[in-house]
């Protein structure tokens, strides 16, 4: 691999991506050249088209897994990362042309920094923008840990390949929230910045993460905040214990509107078990969001007359 290379693109893919070719094309596209890919490929059915797809890129290198939880194949890339710095794309998502740009000179200018972050937008499966994913603003690390202010998503991230390594890479006892993890104790342990700038585009499709049912990926980053909540206990700032269960505290509310909704699109659909299961999540949760959630959505129901 290039030796010169200032930062070292991670991808795994398990599948034949259809946005696997465009999304390499984003990182051949980026103004600062200085670049090298390390392409996991974690067992897909595919693993010729996928050398195919990668032998038109230069400095691609295809490494073949197993098959494994995505954690191990990512922290495979960042064991055979040389550069100083490390970033993450999927196999489905793009990069405006400056986002390395961007990132490495506020990495440059300020080696305190453990990682930079962007601000990011959704697009389609067709490439059409569909609004904001994340915005960053003047977010403090505090805002985040608390989660007073959401977490910035992983592929909006250029970190300095030193700092992950500190942190212990990701943790593969995690299917999903392996992410959200990896950032709780970058920012427990280093420092961390956000630029205003849209530099990612994350896309949404049935095929991606997102697609799994919400409950599911709340239950994954409840065990998640209670491993990060066990750790603050020896951690050297009292505060990041306090910050943790304010953070355990904004997911159960997000969790019980989200079942609220699910229950009551359930409940629309003819399938009582399943609304009465979502209801009484939500109320277990946080029981002040299940009621004002579920008597906005019914006051909005009689008043279109539905």
């Amino acid at each position: 691999m290039d030796t010169q290379a200032r930062v070292t693109v991670i991808m795994s893919t398990n599948r034949r991506s259809p946005y696997l070719a465009e999304a390499l094309e984003s990182v051949r596209a980026q103004t600062v050249d200085a670049w090298e890919i390390v392409l996991l490929d974690n067992g897909s059915p595919v693993p010729d088209e996928i050398r195919a797809v990668a032998a038109g890129v230069p400095r691609c290198r295809v490494v073949r897994e197993q098959g494994h939880v995505v954690s191990i194949p990512l922290n495979h890339g960042l064991a055979l990362a040389r550069s100083e710095y490390v970033t993450f794309l999927d196999d489905d998502d793009v990069w405006e042309p400056r986002r390395l740009e961007v990132l490495l000179d506020r990495l440059d200018a300020d080696p305190g920094l453990g990682g930079v972050y962007s601000s990011v937008d959704f697009i389609d499966g067709q490439g059409r923008r569909k609004g904001p994913l994340f915005v960053a603003a003047d977010e403090s690390p505090r805002d985040l840990l608390s989660g007073r202010y959401p977490f910035p998503n992983i592929v909006s991230f250029v970190f300095r390949r030193t700092d992950l390594i500190r942190v212990g890479g990701f943790n593969p006892a995690f299917r999903y929230a392996e992410d959200t993890d990896l950032t709780f104790r970058m920012l427990q342990y280093a420092r961390i910045e956000g630029v205003p700038e849209v530099l990612t585009l994350y896309r949404r499709h049935d095929d991606n993460v997102t697609a799994v049912r919400a409950t599911a990926l709340h239950d994954a980053s409840r065990r998640m905040i209670r491993m990060q909540s066990w750790g603050a206990e020896n951690h050297a700032d009292p505060t990041i214990a306090a910050d943790i269960r304010a953070n355990r505290r904004a997911l159960d509310a997000r969790d019980a509107h989200d079942s609220v909704e699910h229950g009551l699109s359930s409940l629309r659909r003819g399938d009582v078990t399943g609304a009465t299961r979502l209801l009484a999540r939500a109320a277990r949760l946080d029981p002040g969001v299940a009621v004002r959630e579920a008597s906005r959505r019914i006051a909005r129901k009689a008043r279109r007359g539905d």
